[in-house]
């Protein structure tokens, strides 16, 4: 689920949760923890950045390796 975290002022996916504390993930990979209570679902346009994201670290990752 895409969500907002309002101490960051970032969107992010939700990974997992633990107690009162979400821990979040962006495209780039980078992750974080932020109280729940900090955290409401992503608008639509905060959707369209995180699948915007998702998809420029898609062209910029090399091509996998083939064995064979």
């Amino acid at each position: 689920m895409a969500v907002f975290d309002h101490r960051t002022d970032m969107p992010g996916f939700i990974r997992s949760f633990a107690g009162s504390v979400v821990r979040l993930v962006r495209p780039s990979g980078h992750t974080w923890e932020a109280p729940r209570l900090s955290v409401r679902p992503a608008t639509e346009r905060e959707q369209t950045q995180l699948r915007a994201l998702a998809a420029l670290h898609r062209k910029q990752r090399p091509p996998a390796r083939r064995e064979g």
